[in-house]
């Protein structure tokens, strides 16, 4: 009997085991299937998401420079709308020209450019496919890119202070400084565009600083002489000259043949002042800083002629001072018996030049001071103090002080003022 009831129980066994086995196989798969799938769309949204994130990057590159194109003209003048949407248009089609299928889906969808505030507001989209992500509803992804940029609107006042003594005749000094500060107008007036915004003036000097007619009447109140020399009371400031006339001497020979040209933005008057300038005579290195100061002060505003007078101080304004030399300040004619080349014309010449930078640069009316940039061109070592004693602060992020001694270095210096002049910086 025991056998017979223990048979049927080691079958059922057994056969109880397999079926379960069985039901288990069957929850398996199912589960399987799920992760499986789980786990190739997050792979493939993965790769959609590397895919989306080079698109957007390519677009903000593309924007930002298209943006800084539109920009550049805008400082340059240029105010219409219209032809800054044709700059930005052209610049962003060429730099999407090496991505053509992200090129072809790219669309402008915002454009604008404030002329009072100088903002520039532009957004782009493109409908980028996916791979994979339409798995889950989304065949296609919209991205965006957005950039503001905010371009100086402020005006531009520039005083030029070059060297014309006898030293820069020699080793072809004359004609590379002609070529440099060609080059600094070139960035600043381009050839082909008007810019009331930005105007330069030009202050030859030599032995003395030499002025048309009319205006060394005005500064000296002497009927006939165009030399100038110091003031007696207030070598050191940009007192009106209502308050203090200037000196000046009858030894024109002592003085440059160029006169000083007052702030302009005709481009073909300062190239042609430029490429006329002779050098001759010591240098009185004072004197024009003195003329580059006058040239900017709001002190000074009745004495230049009409389209010439500098903005207030107070006026948001951008002036900036640009001085070169070759030589030691070896010149001074007040109070001294021989103004030339004696050791106590070179102190008092330096030291003039110093007190000059330093009022120059000081806060002005609740605006800020003038800039000041400084090239020392092949200069001895005094020379290069005065000038790195004149020159702005830096600030670690531009460069106000250049020493240069070649060509290619003083034409590289003023280029790298006049681009500093016009830099432009993304906001976002």
């Amino acid at each position: 009997m025991i056998n017979v009831r223990s048979k049927p129980i080691r079958h059922k066994v057994p056969g109880a085991a397999e079926r379960f086995l069985a039901n288990e196989k069957g929850t398996f798969a199912p589960t399987f299937a799920i992760a499986a799938i789980a786990l190739m769309a997050s792979a493939g949204i993965a790769v959609d998401y590397t895919q989306l994130s080079r698109a957007k990057t390519l677009m903000n590159q593309s924007l930002d420079a298209a943006v800084l194109a539109a920009g550049h003209e805008a400082v340059e003048g240029e105010t219409s709308n219209a032809r800054l949407r044709k700059v930005f248009d052209d610049h962003l089609e060429a730099n999407l020209a090496s991505h053509p299928k992200l090129g072809q889906l790219v669309q402008v969808d915002a454009f604008t450019f404030d002329k009072n505030t100088g903002e520039i507001n532009a957004s782009l989209k493109a409908p980028i496919e996916t791979a994979f992500m339409g798995l889950v509803g989304k065949p296609t992804v919209d991205v965006g890119a957005h950039s503001q940029a905010t371009f100086s609107n402020r005006a531009v006042e520039v005083s030029m202070v070059l060297d014309v003594t006898g030293s820069m005749n020699s080793k072809g000094k004359l004609d590379a400084l002609k070529l440099a500060a060609g080059d600094a107008v070139d960035i600043l007036l381009p050839k082909g565009k008007t810019n009331a915004k930005v105007r330069l003036g030009l202050v030859p000097y030599s032995e003395g600083v030499s002025l048309e007619p009319k205006l060394a009447r005005m500064a000296s109140g002497h009927p006939t002489r165009t030399c100038m020399t110091e003031r007696t009371r207030n070598p050191h400031n940009d007192v009106s000259p209502r308050s203090e006339k200037v000196g000046a001497d009858s030894r024109t020979q002592l003085c440059p043949t160029s006169v000083v040209q007052p702030l302009t933005n005709k481009r073909d008057e300062l190239m042609g002042d430029i490429r006329n300038m002779r050098a001759d005579g010591h240098t009185a290195g004072h004197l024009g800083i003195s003329w580059g100061y006058y040239m900017l002060s709001d002190n000074w505003q009745q004495f230049w002629p009409d389209g010439s007078k500098p903005a207030g101080y107070g006026s948001k304004t951008q002036k900036i001072a640009v001085l070169m030399t070759d030589g030691e300040f070896n010149t001074y004619f007040n109070g001294v018996q021989d103004p030339r080349s004696s050791k106590a014309s070179i102190a008092k010449s330096n030291d003039t030049a110093k007190a000059l930078c330093t009022d120059m640069k000081r806060a002005k009316k609740g605006g800020d001071g003038i800039i000041v940039y400084s090239i020392a061109f092949n200069a001895p070592k005094e020379a290069k103090e005065t000038l790195q004693a004149c020159a702005t602060s830096g600030d670690g992020k531009r460069q106000y002080y250049f020493d240069a001694n070649s060509e290619q270095e003083l034409r590289a210096a003023f280029r790298a003022i006049a681009n500093d002049i016009k830099t432009l910086r993304l906001s976002q």
